[in-house]
């Protein structure tokens, strides 16, 4: 059976809404198929189970990650890793919400498939900015003796703590209460 990308879409965008509001575990699946406007069993040709759905958000997540990543730049890799970083924290990425993003990490800590999917794409993200940093390194832009590993960790933790405080403070903007952020992104990688 082909699978329609448009109602492909409308599960996934009802999956997060549901998701970020009740959380995994209290939204049903008869819940985000009313809300995506099909039928539960329709549903059940595109995920077999939530864990399926939570799952393809995460990957959603991660392919709006790359494809930024990879987007043509014209700036230092400096530059490109502080506009990467700021957009994660301000608008996080289709499908996900700040509410949503804390709920997979709580979920993915819980869940052993769950973890193994928000794993193996941390690893994808991680290794896409790493590949920003070696450019950079190769640039001469970047101190030579940065550990990529770790500095790719350190930036998606932070990552990760500002979305979190986000979701927590709607009114929470890293642009205003952290207005060195760019120096200390600088600091770490030069």
């Amino acid at each position: 059976m082909i699978k329609d990308s448009a109602t492909y879409n409308k599960l996934i965008t009802a999956a997060a809404e549901c998701f970020a509001k009740k959380g995994f575990n209290a939204s049903s699946v008869r819940e985000i198929a009313t809300r995506a406007g099909i039928s539960q069993g329709a549903m059940y040709t595109y995920f077999k189970s939530k864990d399926e759905l939570i799952s393809a958000i995460v990957l959603e997540e991660q392919k709006t990650a790359l494809d930024a990543q990879n987007k043509p730049f014209t700036g230092t890799c400096l530059q490109k890793i502080c506009l990467l970083v700021s957009s994660c924290i301000s608008d996080v990425g289709y499908p996900a919400s700040h509410h949503l993003w804390v709920e997979i990490i709580a979920e993915s800590a819980r869940n052993p498939s769950l973890r193994n999917t928000f794993i193996s794409s941390d690893i994808a993200m991680r290794n896409g900015i790493g590949n920003i940093i070696r450019q950079g390194l190769d640039n001469g832009e970047f101190r030579s003796d940065i550990g990529i590993e770790e500095t790719t960790i350190i930036l998606f933790a932070m990552i990760d703590g500002l979305i979190a405080r986000k979701a927590v403070n709607k009114n929470f903007s890293a642009k205003k209460e952290l207005p060195s952020f760019t120096d200390f992104l600088r600091r770490i990688l030069t």
